[in-house]
């Protein structure tokens, strides 16, 4: 059959009809496109085969300005593909086609019912080799751009051919489209693969509305089967012509980040209930678009990013490790960016907060790159605090490569906090750039608990040492503290207190009291919380006397632990790394509290506990990251057989010395030392 269309006034109606009839003779049958929902005008859900998908239309892109169609409406799916050469080859299509369906998701030959060739060469054509391929391909029609038009009449096969008269191709992203007939001509519009979020890590799903104004919409659409929410995945193909280092790498925020037209929740109902889409998305996740990263879905949180257990989540379900035998814990507070980037082989990265544990001890339980930076390092604007004093933002990461580039462009000194809201010094940058050549293993706070674990560390410290010509020496973290010049008579109960008055005062002033007054105002009620935020939020613990001066407590301690404890010398930013177990010793800890009672079970803060080197850093504005290392086996008490858990460790260095950090992950990961994680049930 041989058909050329040249869409002037009146011709894309008819496409339309032709793919649909044509498409019915076709040896090799391909799955038809099938509607599932109409989320709103534009807003179309659809099924291919067993896979779903969305597209949002309503700001599709034309390809021909006619008036008077006959346009039902109906969606097809076509593969956009763009010629980079003036002729187009065999070779070339089968190169195209192979590299979309090994690197992509969302593409799969479904999408190969319609072909649309473009191209920015001001004349294109189609050898006899292309052709011939084409037939093999089956698809119904072929469509060309423009630069393609003058050689259509050469093109004879079992499609029909249509040649546009106008192609906006420099707007349309290569790979995985639908098209359908409008009033303007052919809309073609972008497709997400839709992912069920099985481990319960999402609030929902996000997508820009791609009306100009950078806003976003909840996706809003669950499971039949359970409700769980679908996550909806653009191509990564549409990232090939975009040159900006994060393009096309997909994100999940945790939902204490605004995002422009998305409500934060926070984790609380309540602040739900009085809050109002955000106006503007955060600079912090602003800059990650910047890079070209793309926002897929916000993340659960703790109620108001707390550090609560599984068992006190109330407001929402509590987030499933995909470790182990599934009932380890997911700890808090960014326990849904940790449980996705565990279990999603299509999330890149996801962004999550760290107040007091909260970026290192998720990492820890989920077996991936997760950090604490040093204090000051990113702009926490638009973000729900907890506690200028000590809240920052970090990254959750699979691959060290990845997350040591991301983390090289995210934290740029132009969204650095403000010296008034840290509270503390300024940072060096004189130093040099070398890598320290001490490890300090505190010997207060390890070796770890489980013996295996402890193993798999030392293994893990003497391939370090080997690489990297460092030496291991003991260090005591307490004693550390009753040695610092300033301030008097400073030891860990006095650091403890003075992180809870600067967490406990600045909680309440920055959101209880806000929070409380406006419920009350609007419901005639107290707002539900959970504990602590129950009492806590109801008056203050702490006065404002006592919040200054536990503030100068921590700033003359931080000078002091800047020159006496981690210090820079004329080589290195940091003179030593100094080890931490922010986790459970290698122990499991899990979701059901009782369970972590028993023998060879642990909880990540156990009962009676003052404190756990994680707190140190929160208080002295450190870099700690925690990196996983091996994994161990363990009796789960739910599957009644041995299942494996991650085993990591934390690494601290003086406060500004991220890019030193970075440099020793890189070197580490160079040695095959630091690895890629796997998703699912067994991180290696």
């Amino acid at each position: 059959m041989f058909v050329v269309r040249v869409l002037a006034l009146s011709a894309v109606a008819g496409l339309i009809s032709s793919i649909l009839a044509d498409h019915s003779d076709q040896s090799v049958k391909q799955n038809t496109l099938k509607h599932v929902d109409t989320k709103a005008v534009g807003e179309h859900i659809f099924q291919l085969g067993d896979i779903t998908y969305f597209t949002n239309s309503l700001h599709a892109t034309c390809e021909q300005a006619a008036s008077g169609l006959d346009a039902d409406g109906s969606l097809f799916p076509i593969t956009h593909i763009i010629a980079d050469t003036p002729v187009v080859t065999a070779d070339f299509i089968e190169d195209v086609i192979r590299r979309y369906e090994q690197e992509d998701d969302v593409f799969n030959a479904d999408f190969l019912q319609a072909i649309f060739f473009t191209s920015f060469n001001a004349s294109a054509s189609l050898d006899a080799s292309a052709i011939r391929y084409l037939s093999t391909l089956n698809p119904s029609n072929l469509i060309l751009g423009k630069a393609f038009g003058e050689h259509a009449t050469n093109i004879t096969g079992s499609f029909s051919v249509t040649v546009l008269s106008t192609t906006n191709a420099a707007s349309l992203p290569p790979g995985p489209l639908v098209a359908r007939s409008e009033d303007c001509g052919l809309a073609i519009s972008t497709v997400y693969r839709l992912y069920t979020d099985d481990t319960r890590a999402f609030v929902d799903g996000v997508y820009p509305t791609n009306d100009g104004t950078g806003s976003y919409k909840s996706f809003g659409f669950f499971s039949p089967k359970w409700p769980l929410p679908s996550i909806p995945v653009p191509s990564r193909i549409y990232s090939w012509i975009d040159d900006r280092p994060l393009a096309g790498q997909r994100f999940a925020v945790k939902d204490i980040f605004n995002l422009q037209g998305i409500i934060t929740t926070s984790g609380s109902a309540s602040w739900t209930r009085i809050s109002e889409p955000a106006n503007v998305t955060a600079p912090a996740i602003q800059r990650l678009l910047d890079l070209g990263g793309i926002i897929v879905g916000k993340t659960k949180t703790t109620q108001f990013a707390s550090a609560a257990e599984p068992w006190i989540w109330d407001d929402t379900y509590p987030p499933l490790n995909p470790r182990g035998d599934g009932m380890l814990s997911c700890s808090g507070s960014s326990a849904g960016s940790a449980s996705a980037i565990a279990a999603y082989d299509w999330l890149d990265y996801a962004i999550g907060s760290d107040t007091g544990t909260s970026m290192r001890r998720p990492a820890a339980v989920a077996g991936v790159y997760g950090q604490r930076p040093s204090h000051g390092r990113m702009t926490l604007e638009g973000v729900t605090p907890i506690s200028y004093s000590t809240d920052t933002a970090g990254v959750f990461c699979r691959d060290p490569y990845k997350w040591v580039k991301f983390s090289r462009l995210w934290y740029t000194p132009a969204l650095y906090q403000d010296r008034s809201l840290t509270g503390l010094p300024a940072y060096d940058v004189s130093h040099g750039r070398g890598l320290p050549k001490r490890i300090l293993y505190p010997v207060d706070y390890l070796p770890l608990k489980n013996p295996a674990a402890e193993n798999v560390l030392q293994s893990f410290l003497a391939k370090v040492t080997r690489a990297l010509d460092m030496e291991v020496e003991q260090f005591n973290w307490t004693a550390s503290f009753e040695k610092l010049s300033q301030p008097a008579d400073f030891n860990l109960a006095r650091l403890l207190a003075n992180l809870l008055v600067m967490w406990t005062y600045e909680h309440y002033e920055l959101v209880g009291k806000s929070l409380v007054t406006m419920y009350e105002a609007r419901y005639g009620s107290y707002p539900r919380l959970e504990p602590p935020m129950r009492d806590r939020f109801r008056s203050p613990d702490y006065s404002s006397a006592e919040h200054k001066a536990a503030r100068e407590i921590r700033r003359l301690a931080a000078e002091a632990f800047e020159q006496q404890v981690l210090y820079s010398t004329a080589d290195t930013c940091s003179e030593s790394i100094i080890l931490s177990d922010i986790s459970t010793g290698g122990l499991p800890a899990y979701r059901e509290e009782k369970l972590n009672l028993s023998p060879n079970a642990s909880f990540l803060a156990p009962p009676g506990i003052a404190g756990t080197s994680g707190d140190f850093c929160p208080f002295f504005g450190c870099m700690d990251v925690t990196v996983p290392i091996g994994q161990v086996s363990y009796w789960s008490k739910k599957t009644l057989r041995e299942e494996t858990m991650p085993v990591t460790i934390g690494l601290i260095v003086k406060r500004g010395c991220d890019l030193m950090l970075y440099d020793l992950i890189e070197k580490l990961a160079d040695a095959d030392i630091l690895k890629t994680v796997n998703t699912g049930v067994r991180a290696f």
